[in-house]
This record gives structure tokens, sequence and C-alpha cells, in this order.
């Protein structure tokens, strides 16, 4: 099963880097997670005093490859696209 690394970046300051990572069956099952639980981060971003819309969540591969980067302020309002591992 692929390892997938998630890290929280804000203006290319990294907030929090994954150096353990989680176990899924495929990229897209790895996005619809990371969307629910950023979800969870929303009040996170007030005690780190940073605006949610300028930071994303990029997700790695084992091999360190970017396979998606999602903005947070996307996410909390709702209008993050699914992943589509073709484009």
């Amino acid at each position: 099963m692929p390892r997938f690394f998630f890290h929280v970046r804000c203006r290319s300051e990294t907030l929090s880097y994954d150096d353990l990572g989680v176990d899924f069956p495929d990229a897209v099952t790895a996005h619809n997670e990371a969307l629910r639980a950023a979800r969870d981060l929303d009040g996170v971003f007030v005690t780190w005093d940073r605006n949610p819309h300028d930071c994303t969540i990029e997700d790695e591969n084992a091999a360190g490859e970017l396979v998606f980067s999602v903005s947070f302020g996307a996410i909390f309002t709702g209008h993050a696209k699914p992943f589509d591992p073709h484009v």
C-alpha cells in the first residue's frame, strides 16, 4: 500500500512536516482523507497567527514527489476540487 506524507505550508514556510506518513490504497483516498482531516484544523490557524487562505496542505509520495496541493481556504469554503490523478 502506498505511503503519503502531508505537510502544511504557509507562503513557502513549512509549519508542519510529516516524516511518518500514512498508508492509503491510492491518491484519491489520500486526497479525500486529507480534506476531511484539514477541516478539523480551522481553529489551529488562529493559534498559529496565520491566515488559512495563505496556507496549503501538500501531499508527497514515498519518492518525495508532490502528489497534490490544496489551499486551506478552498477546503474551509467548500471549494476544494476532487482529486484527478490524470491532471
